[in-house]
C-alpha cells in the first residue's frame, strides 16, 4: 500500500507539471479591438522600411468635380434642297473645308429660268392692267403720289398686281436656290447629295460645322452647383484623344433641374487645331479652389477595421493616427480631424506599418 500510494503522487506531480507547461505554453487570447492591438504592437522585423513623407499642408485646396459630355459644333448649318431639280454638280467633299458662301453644288436651272421668264410676263401684263384700272379711275399713271392709297390698293387687286409681284419674287428666289452655296463657313458633314439624282432623292444637301468653337454639355448633381459659375474653367479631356486636356469656359447653366436631380451644364472650347470632332465623348472635370484647408496626399490614408488610419512620422517612429476626411481630387484629400498642420505624414511603404514601426525617412519636398 504504501508502494501504491507512493506510484500515484508521483504520478499526480507528473500531471500537475504538464498542465503548467502546457498553459505556459498556450498564446494570450487576441485583443477584441484590432486597432488597440495594433497600437500596441511595436516593429519586431528585422529590416527598417524606408518610406515617404509630406508635410500636413494649411492653405487652399483644389476640389474636383467630375462628369462625362459630348462636344457638340459651336455653330452648324444644314443645307437644305429646297427645289425639286435634278442635282447637275456636287461640288465638295464630306470633311472638306469651306468658307461662307463657297459654291457646293449646282441644281439644272432650265425649268427654273422658263417659270421665271413666265412669272415676269404675268407681271408685266399685271402692271399694264393697273394702269388701265387707274385711268379708268379717272388718275393720272403718271404721278401715283396723289391716288388715294385706299383706290391704289382695290386698283392692284383687280388688275391681279400683287399675285403677279408675289409669283414673280417666288420664281427669282427659286432658281437663286439652284445655285448651292455654304450658308456658314466651316467642315462639310452628312453629305447626301449626289450628281445627276433629283433632290427629292435626298433629305438635305449637306451639314456644314463650324468647328473653331466647340461646346460641350455635361451634367452635375444638385448639390454640385455651389461649386461651379458662369465664367468658371473646366478641363474637358476626349477619351479618344488619351492624355490630351483642353480648357473650357462655362458659358450657360440650365436654370431648370431634372426629374433625377441633375443640372445640366454648357461649356465652351477653341478648336483652332481642328482636333476636336463634333460628336466625341469626353471626360469633364471642374476645379474650384477652398480656401483654409488641412491637405494630405491621398496615398497617406490607408483603412484599418472600416476606419480610415494615417500614419505620422515621429522621431524615426510611424504612430498609428486616426483621421476623418472630407473633400478629395485625384491627388490630395483634405482632412476634417486627426491631424494638424506640419506634421509629417508617411505617403509611401506604409501598407504593412504597425504602431511604433522603425522607419528610415525618404522626405518628399
Amino acid at each position: 500500500m504504501t508502494r501504491t500510494l507512493r506510484n500515484f503522487t508521483v504520478l499526480m506531480g507528473l500531471a500537475a507539471l504538464t498542465a503548467a507547461i502546457t498553459a505556459c505554453s498556450t498564446p494570450a487570447k487576441a485583443d477584441a479591438n484590432d486597432a488597440t492591438a495594433m497600437s500596441k504592437t511595436s516593429d519586431t522585423r528585422e529590416t527598417i522600411p524606408q518610406v515617404t513623407v509630406a508635410s500636413v499642408l494649411h492653405g487652399a485646396f483644389e476640389s474636383e468635380l467630375v462628369s462625362n459630355g459630348r462636344l457638340e459644333a459651336g455653330e452648324s448649318a444644314l443645307v437644305p434642297l429646297t427645289v425639286n431639280e435634278m442635282i447637275t454638280h456636287v461640288n465638295v467633299q464630306e470633311g472638306q473645308h469651306v468658307e461662307k458662301g463657297q459654291l457646293l453644288g449646282q441644281l439644272e436651272p432650265f425649268n427654273l429660268q422658263r417659270r421665271l421668264d413666265n412669272a415676269q410676263n404675268a407681271f408685266d401684263k399685271a402692271v399694264m392692267d393697273l394702269e388701265d384700272q387707274l385711268v379708268s379711275m379717272g388718275y393720272d399713271v403718271a404721278d401715283t403720289s396723289r391716288i388715294p392709297a385706299n383706290m391704289m390698293k382695290m386698283a392692284r387687286i383687280r388688275s391681279g398686281y400683287n399675285s403677279a409681284a408675289t409669283a414673280l419674287s417666288e420664281a427669282r428666289r427659286n432658281l437663286s436656290l439652284a445655285t448651292i452655296t455654304a450658308p456658314i463657313g466651316g467642315v462639310v458633314s452628312n453629305l447626301e447629295a449626289k450628281a445627276n439624282n433629283p433632290a427629292s432623292a435626298f433629305k438635305s444637301f449637306c451639314t456644314i460645322i463650324g468647328n473653331r468653337t466647340m461646346q460641350v454639355s455635361f451634367q452635375l448633381l444638385e448639390s454640385e452647383m455651389t461649386h461651379l459659375s458662369p465664367g468658371q474653367q473646366v478641363a474637358v479631356q476626349p477619351f479618344a484623344l488619351s492624355g490630351r486636356s483642353f480648357t473650357g469656359t462655362v458659358t450657360a447653366v440650365n436654370p431648370t433641374i431634372d426629374a433625377s436631380g441633375m443640372v445640366k451644364v454648357t461649356a465652351t472650347l477653341p478648336n483652332d487645331a481642328g482636333v476636336l470632332m463634333d460628336g466625341m465623348n469626353a471626360k469633364i472635370v471642374v476645379k474650384k479652389s477652398l480656401p483654409d484647408c488641412l491637405v494630405i496626399p491621398k496615398t497617406a490614408v490607408i483603412y484599418r477595421q472600416n476606419r480610415k488610419v494615417v500614419f505620422v512620422h515621429q522621431n524615426g517612429k510611424a504612430i498609428w493616427t486616426y483621421v476623418e476626411t472630407g473633400l478629395e481630387n485625384t491627388t490630395s484629400v483634405t482632412i476634417t480631424s486627426g491631424l494638424e498642420a506640419r506634421q509629417e505624414v508617411i505617403v509611401s511603404n506604409n501598407a504593412d506599418l504597425a504602431h511604433e514601426s522603425l522607419v528610415t525617412v525618404d522626405r518628399e519636398q
